[in-house]
């Protein structure tokens, strides 16, 4: 099992966008060339792994639990982890009860709930961007913080099982995309997406995307808004799907079968 996305969100959410220990928030500012980068990290605070620092026996559909994370800047999670007769369970539940009850306290006096509100400088965009290469799809799911989906009911077995491993797959790279710093590894990571687009395609879907650009508001009173983005990713039969240029003309695609499809 990985930490899900919606689990992700509830820790993000719950602690404020920041650390439960030095409380600063995870995020350094970004530029006009570079996006923010994020030094949060979800921490278990039972080991997921015997071999752990506060290793215990919790049942695996606990492990990745939200009750058993807390979120923590870079330098806290390895302090937690090298010093483990000091930051036991009991310690580690204890921070993350009086981190939560702080964000809380703040929230209302302050700036309000802690929420997930649409960034108004990036308007919802009316149509979604065709995605026919796996890099295209790499590059907006390892800036992405969280992910959601959208693939169609009663569809051959065949294409329905293609379509969750698909989507699975990109569950599972979004909790680990941020480690994979190699080039080979990312553009292995690319590849396999890329597989998988032609092998849908093979089978008469189309894959579509965009990204929810989102801000983290509320808690203390001077916190700036964090951005926060979703990547959305839809699964749509060829058939059903109206392929349009940049002008909203409906444009003529190749058919992976053979021929051209006129949508």
């Amino acid at each position: 099992m990985a930490i899900s996305e919606r689990t992700r969100k509830i820790i993000w959410v719950e602690s404020g966008g920041r650390c439960a220990i030095c409380r600063r928030q995870v995020l350094t500012p970004g530029s006009e060339t570079d996006d923010p980068s994020i030094f949060g990290e979800e921490c278990h605070i039972i080991a997921r792994r015997a071999s752990g620092p506060r290793a215990g026996d919790l049942g695996e559909e606990l492990i990745d639990h939200h009750s058993n994370l807390l979120l923590l800047c870079s330098e806290h999670h390895k302090q937690i982890d090298d010093q483990v007769a000091t930051f036991t369970v009991e310690r580690l539940h204890e921070i993350k009860k009086s981190h939560r009850g702080w964000i809380a306290r703040l929230g209302d006096p302050g700036g309000g709930p802690v929420r997930l509100v649409p960034d108004p400088s990036f308007p919802r965009p009316r149509l979604l961007t065709p995605i026919t290469t796996g890099t295209a799809l790499w590059e907006m799911l390892r800036r992405a913080e969280a992910f959601e989906y959208a693939h169609a009911d009663h569809q051959p077995e065949t294409a329905e099982d293609l379509t969750i491993e698909f989507l699975d797959m990109i569950k599972d790279y979004l909790d680990v995309a941020s480690e994979l710093d190699s080039i080979r590894e990312q553009r292995d990571a690319a590849k396999l997406l890329g597989d998988y687009i032609s092998r849908l395609a093979e089978n008469g879907y189309l894959v579509g995307a965009w990204v929810r650009h989102m801000l983290l508001t509320g808690g203390p009173a001077q916190a700036e808004p964090s951005p926060w983005k979703i990547l959305r990713v839809e699964v749509i039969p060829a058939a059903d799907a109206q392929v349009v240029d940049s002008e909203g003309k409906p444009v003529t695609i190749p058919d992976p079968r053979g021929g051209t499809q006129a949508d």
